[in-house]
């Protein structure tokens, strides 16, 4: 019996009255800093506390590597969250190789180095898969049959395996390294598709090692070694994304295997511990493929990777805990020695009984089933006995067939993909091609298109004739795209209603292409550097020398309008939540895309909440992701973690919609991603300042109440009123103060009234609330909901009060304010019958062309002009930007007008009364605005009326009447 030896950081912090938690594993490293980088890039310590690559597959892979010798089955598996290093600790990056490729290096070194004279012969197969979305893809072929491979079990052994998992000798440890790199790129052609990246995957690379061993009497045993190197999905939790108030948090999980896995090593530690419970292995893929490694004949090492950011500190805390659970795991792990001829003898007996079992027919069945039931699992069985035959088949001509031949037929087809490398990279260097970029940066750079020359048509694989460049993926149009290559010009034309940007602007027409070009197909991952070996001169200088996918995200984000540069004046919180934005942005795009192609009529939006639009006034600017129904306008506000997780969800969704597209289109709405039960909406919001009461004045009018967008949705009634501590307003003079420093010490109360509000919007006719909160209430103060109105009248009143006025009470009065926010309660209404015969793509574009019609009439005939398709709204935005910079040059133009103005203003102002000539200043003043803005008239306008104020000050003999100023007193004083 051994115990799981697991690896990970000592943690200990704390926390005001929270006992420091402590942890103790077999070993822990850091390597976070106290390194440097030599001139191979290898990161070398600098800290005796740094711990190298070299150190960390010392401690735990080469215990791995003796034990295969031995003849042991073992494990290593990474857990944690993304970003924490498992796939570094793992894979490794660049020259810095991690467990997995030095193991393979250091199995081949002993075999080259093993002087035992009892050993024959060895023999090492390798194969890799990864698990996406509970589907098993085999990354060592380009092609997937439908829903992955089938994981099946063996009911000898009890031990589960992947059907037609291929399986390839390999004689050298850089054999394995370029079947790895081929399984890469295999990764990368899905990984496109399905919008899946390496932190939402397992990786699971199993190397099997044989060896032939001849005992005293001559006889040929076979020494057999399985060792499954694991590299995890991040670990993320649904609280830790934000998703926790999400109905389908439960989703919120970045993949079920992890969940699964979690319910495993708790049943095997309870198990270890006395306790018998049932291990659910069968929950999730993974736990089928690892259940030899958790409770079997397995020696298993668990790395637990942890990120020193205190941001994460409940994410570390739930891995060391889930660690510390793995640890009092016992697996049981045995020597696998038979000898040869048994093997094999064992294997024919047991093919022959199901060959027989298959030909005779006289198959068990359930009586008193129905005949469709029956006919089921008739042809159920039958597929497990011949899975079962196949595979008992495969390992009988694995102990026949002789390792070396298969060995040289393996490396005769690798020789020929070779070749077919080396002309490629031959192409690479003469010929223009598209080289990948990928939101992983380990999956950029692998897919390469070569550019012939010609017309080279791309579009989608099911597409007849097929085009020359297949893709598939969200918004890929049967003909999409064709790009022309005559010579050392390369020009690429787009198919109507085809989604294709260039350096982040929709491409409307034929355009040249220039050397590192970034050209996106669709709204997913197609997204591709255009490199020209002929002509390596770029246009813009100030593109750099390795392009990336932030990059080429970043220049979408600016064509879109938004600022993405360091140190443009920015505030850090307008900043961060502008960052927020442009990661947002493309991910918003393909969830629209996935809208329309499953037609759910749903439209998503990213939009920024100020901090004025929020109750709380000590918040930052919030970006949020506005859910809408096409249908009858419903709206629902996202935070991003919600939305994140339900992005997840829906590409789940998606994937099972391209595999079963009828099973999709009957799920119930609760199961639904793209479904959220009416909520009420944010109408908008209203700001009442608070420095009427500095002086214990009243404030009271009508304020207005806009949305996020700053439009004005209607008006609100509200008054502040100084009170007594009994209620009662204090409206007389001898209330008032001349200095708010008197307030100082003292206790203050006062009242907020709102009577009555004024909604513009139909829609929100069902009913109305509002709700607010006050400095120093722990809650906000919710008027309750008036129903069937747009002119709800609230007639509240809430009295708040202050204990004693210090310094931060003045400054809340002085900058601070009260934010009402208006909510409409929304209905699950009956779309019109007229746009329940429009697809998602044409309501989106019909709403698209309804905003264009608010804009002022030039802009919305070319906004109607232009091709509205998915985001293609960015056309647009370009010309609007070199409108808006002909503008700009206006706005100096007059500024300088203006600022002739003033001098005049200055110089009327400096001058004596006696000298001052108010026919020749206004003269002066009316050339100097003469022809120019409607601004400037105004103030020509204004004065004119003092002309006129002046004659009849003069004809009255200065006596003027005074007019009676309606309102509070803060409005007279005013």
């Amino acid at each position: 019996t051994s115990h799981s030896r697991l690896t990970c950081c000592f943690v200990f912090r704390l926390r005001a009255g929270v006992e420091p938690k402590k942890f103790a594993f077999d070993y822990s490293y850091w390597s976070h800093d106290g390194f440097d980088v030599d001139e191979n890039g290898v990161f070398t310590p600098v800290s005796p506390k740094y711990a190298d690559q070299r150190r960390v597959f010392n401690d735990l892979g080469q215990g791995v590597l003796d034990n295969a010798f031995e003849g042991f089955n073992c494990s290593l598996f990474a857990y944690g969250q993304t970003g924490s290093g498992k796939s570094y600790s793992m894979v490794g990056y660049g020259p810095n190789k991690g467990i997995v490729p030095m193991t393979c290096d250091e199995l081949f070194k002993a075999i080259e180095g093993n002087k035992n004279a009892s050993v024959t012969k060895y023999a090492v197969t390798f194969s890799m898969l990864e698990i996406y979305n509970e589907q098993v893809r085999d990354l060592l072929t380009k092609n997937s049959p439908k829903g992955g491979l089938q994981v099946r079990q063996n009911p000898k052994l009890g031990l589960f395996y992947v059907q037609d998992l291929k399986r390839v000798p390999v004689g050298s440890y850089k054999e394995i390294e370029k079947r790895m790199e081929e399984g890469t790129a295999n990764r990368t052609v899905a990984s496109t598709s399905m919008n899946a990246t390496s932190s939402r995957a397992h990786t699971v690379v199993t190397i099997t090692f044989d060896q032939i061993v001849k005992n005293e009497a001559g006889q040929e045993t076979k020494k057999s070694s399985t060792i499954n190197l694991v590299d995890l999905a991040g670990s993320e939790r649904a609280d830790s994304t934000g998703a926790t108030g999400d109905r389908l948090k439960e989703g919120a999980n970045i993949n079920k295997s992890l969940s699964s896995l979690g319910n495993v090593i708790s049943a095997l530690a309870e198990d270890t511990g006395g306790k018998k419970k049932v291990v659910p292995y069968r929950d999730s893929v993974l736990t089928k493929l690892l259940k030899n490694a958790l409770g079997g004949n397995s020696k298993t090492v668990m790395i637990a990777a942890l990120s020193p950011a205190d941001i994460n500190y409940d994410e570390t805390l739930g891995t060391l805990r889930y660690a510390d659970r793995a640890k009092k795991i016992k697996t049981r792990a045995v020597v696998n020695e038979s000898p040869l001829d048994k093997l094999v003898r064992e294997l024919r007996e047991e093919n022959e009984k199901l060959k027989r079992r298959l030909e005779g027919g006289s198959m068990e069945m359930v009586v008193g089933i129905d005949a469709n039931e029956r006919d089921r699992m008739r042809k159920e069985l039958e597929d497990e006995l011949r899975a079962q035959l196949a595979a008992n088949q495969y390992m009988l001509g694995d102990l026949s067939e002789s390792h070396d031949e298969k060995l040289r037929q393996t490396r005769i087809e690798y020789d020929a993909k070779q070749l077919e490398l080396i002309k490629q990279q031959q192409e690479r260097e003469s010929q223009p091609h598209l080289v990948n970029l990928n939101e992983d940066s380990m999956l950029s750079g692998v897919v390469i298109h070569i550019l012939k020359d010609g017309d080279i048509t791309i579009g989608r694989r099911n597409a007849d004739p097929v085009p020359d460049l297949a893709l598939s993926g969200l918004n890929i149009q049967k003909k999409h795209a064709m790009i022309r290559v005559v010579g050392h010009e390369v020009s690429i034309l787009p198919c109507s209603g085809a989604k294709t940007v260039v350096n982040g602007y929709p491409l409307t027409g034929e355009r040249l292409l220039e050397h590192k070009d970034r050209v996106l197909f669709g709204s997913g991952n197609h997204m591709y550097v255009f490199v020209n070996p002929k002509n390596t001169i770029s246009v813009d200088a100030n593109i750099p020398n390795e392009i990336t996918w932030e990059f080429a995200q970043k220049e979408i984000a600016e064509a879109k309008g938004f600022q993405t540069k360091v140190g443009l004046g920015l505030p850090r919180d307008q900043q961060i939540a502008q960052e927020q934005v442009i990661e947002l942005l493309p991910l918003v795009s393909q969830v629209n895309a996935i809208s329309e192609e499953m037609n759910k009529h749903k439209a998503f939006e990213v939009i920024i909440l100020s901090a004025a639009a929020q109750q709380d006034k000590g918040t930052k600017p919030k970006v949020m992701v506005k859910m809408k129904n096409l249908m009858n306008n419903n709206v629902w506000l996202w935070d991003v973690g919600k939305f994140m997780n339900r992005r997840y969800l829906i590409q789940d969704l998606y994937e099972r919609f391209l595999d079963n597209p009828d099973e999709v289109i009957a799920i119930k709405a609760e199961e639904d991603p793209f479904w959220e039960p009416v909520e009420d909406v944010l109408i908008g919001t209203a700001n009442v300042f608070l420095q009427s009461l500095l002086y214990a004045l009243d404030f009271d009018d009508v304020v207005p109440v806009r949305d996020y967008k700053g439009q004005q949705e209607g008006t609100l009634v509200v008054a502040v009123v100084p009170t007594n501590q009994s209620g009662k307003a204090l409206l007389d003079e001898d209330a008032f103060v001349e200095d708010p420093s008197e307030l100082v010490g003292k206790p203050f109360h006062f009242k907020v009234n709102v009577r009555c509000a004024e909604i513009e919007k139909t829609r929100y006719s069902r009913g109305i609330r509002c709700s607010y909160s006050v400095r120093g209430e722990p809650n906000p103060v919710e008027i309750p909901l008036i129903k069937d109105t747009l002119s709800p009248e609230f007639n509240h009143s809430h009295m708040s009060t202050i204990n004693l006025v210090d310094s931060d009470v003045l400054e809340y009065f002085n900058s601070g304010c009260i934010t009402f926010s208006l909510y409409g309660l929304q209905g699950d209404t009956l779309p019109d019958q007229r746009l329940a015969k429009m697809t998602t793509k044409e309501l989106r574009q019909m709403e698209r062309l309804q905003a264009g019609s608010l804009l002022p009439s030039s802009l919305a005939r070319r906004a109607s002009s232009v091709c509205v398709d998915a985001d293609n709204f960015g056309e647009l935005v370009s010309q609007l930007r070199t409108e808006n910079q002909a503008l700009q040059r206006k706005c100096e133009r007059l500024q300088k007008k203006e600022n002739q103005i003033m001098d005049l203003l200055k110089i009327w102002e400096d001058r004596p009364v006696e000298e001052q000539d108010f026919q020749g200043f206004y003269r002066a003043v009316h050339a100097a605005v003469h022809s120019s803005g409607s601004k400037f008239k105004t103030r020509v306008k204004l004065l004119n009326q003092m002309v006129s104020v002046s004659r009849d000050v003069k004809m009255s003999d200065g006596e003027q009447a005074q007019e009676h100023v309606e309102g509070s007193k803060t409005c007279a004083i005013q």
